[in-house]
């Protein structure tokens, strides 16, 4: 439907000038028969007006000029059917012409789709990626042109993810789901923004993203589909955001592994001020990393941030606390395949995503905590920074000649 609006769009403009131009052209100019094809258009008979319809749709564009012309035509069922048959018209060659561009593997014709350049440039042109391309084109021409000229692009691009978020499109049957070529056309264009620009599209982009009948279109895909190419992408410029923390979330819940260790390397070796960001950081570290990740996750034990705070009918009525530090505790013992009930950890819950949920991963009583955190230097001192270097000789022992 939002294809077909476009076009109809397209072709009203389209129509207007054919208007103007034509309208300077003598009558001789034009062709007879296609004039007294379109004059039956206004036939008292129902079928001759049909069939007089589907003879001008197969003539096609040929018979523009003349369509045009009869959109001023007095009768207003011939100015009706000359417009569809614009827009059906308009619809086909808009549809050959994707198909040629999708053909053009090689790239020896000329096209002109808006975004095309900067498509090509940052995702390629093979043969896949010109049916995905083809696909943005269909759903998001408009904002591919903004691509284009940059102008007003933010503008542009806060207004359609707005408009794409499924809780404010509702229909009888539920949330709207936007298709997943239209979040990538947005994810695309806010490439092209400065830093600053792009801060206002961190968290909408990331309720699309992380709502579940869109993630599951995304997240099975291969690593080289542009869908999730872009996803990878964007996860880690979120993650530099003010807003950080989705940037971090959304590489863990799609478990963009190459991109999680990177990205949680980066902030845990670079930080001098620790907060909420840095518990998913060192999730990422824990579930994508290995044994050369603890010393990583070393000075998160001195950081004594609140991050969260539960209840459950387990504690008693007491207020379970997670300080950064225990998150980076539990994080430490999974990589050293420690069990934490071993350390005290009595309200921990396994996570596929998050190795622990991260609310589960406090104490009630600091007593608690301080001997969890005793137990674990003690561990360290006599035995962990050991288990480190024959994890590490082991790594070395194990990995090729060719990939040293």
């Amino acid at each position: 439907m939002q294809l077909r609006t476009g076009i109809l769009w397209a072709a009203i403009a389209t129509i207007f000038l054919l208007v103007t131009d034509t309208h300077a052209q003598q009558e001789s100019e034009l062709n007879p028969d296609y004039q007294a094809l379109i004059q039956r258009l206004g036939d008292s008979s129902y079928q001759t007006r049909e069939s007089t319809h589907e003879r001008l749709v197969k003539i096609g564009m040929s018979a523009r000029r003349e369509l045009a012309a009869a959109l001023r035509h007095p009768d207003l069922e011939i100015r009706s059917r000359v417009r569809r048959i614009y827009v059906d018209l308009m619809y086909e060659d808009f549809e050959q012409k994707l198909e040629r561009f999708i053909n053009d593997v090689e790239g020896r014709l000329e096209h002109d789709l808006p975004g095309w350049d900067v498509y090509q440039e940052k995702i390629g042109g093979s043969p896949e990626e010109r049916k995905f391309f083809a696909s943005m084109v269909r759903a998001e021409s408009k904002v591919l042109r903004a691509i284009d000229t940059k102008k007003g692009l933010g503008e542009i691009l806060q207004e359609r993810v707005k408009q794409l978020q499924p809780y404010g499109n509702y229909t009888p049957t539920g949330p709207t789901v936007p298709q997943v070529h239209s979040i990538a056309t947005v994810m695309l264009g806010a490439s092209e923004l400065t830093d600053a620009q792009r801060e206002s599209l961190i968290s909408p982009v990331y309720n699309l993203l992380n709502y579940s009948q869109i993630k599951s279109q995304i997240i099975d895909k291969p690593d080289h589909d542009v869908s999730k190419r872009l996803t990878r992408e964007w996860a880690e410029l979120a993650s530099t955001s003010r807003n950080r923390t989705l940037g971090l979330m959304l590489i863990l819940n799609y478990g963009f592994e190459e991109t999680g260790l990177k990205v949680a390397r980066k902030m845990l070796g670079t930080t001098e001020s620790f907060s909420t960001s840095e518990q998913y950081a060192a999730i990422c570290a824990a579930r994508f990393g290995g044994a050369e990740e603890v010393e990583l996750l070393l000075p998160l034990l001195e950081q004594k941030t609140l991050v969260h705070s539960w209840s459950t009918p387990q504690a008693g009525g007491k207020l379970i606390k997670t300080q950064l530090r225990d998150t980076a505790l539990i994080m430490l013992l999974h990589l050293t395949k420690q069990d934490p009930a071993d350390y005290g950890y009595r309200f921990s819950r396994p996570s596929p995503i998050y190795v622990y949920e991260v609310y589960s991963c406090g104490f009630t009583e600091d007593a608690n905590r301080d001997k969890a955190h005793g137990k674990w230097n003690t561990w360290w001192e006599e035995s962990g920074k050991k288990w480190l270097a024959e994890s590490r000789q082991k790594k070395a022992a194990d990995t090729p000649m060719d990939s040293k």
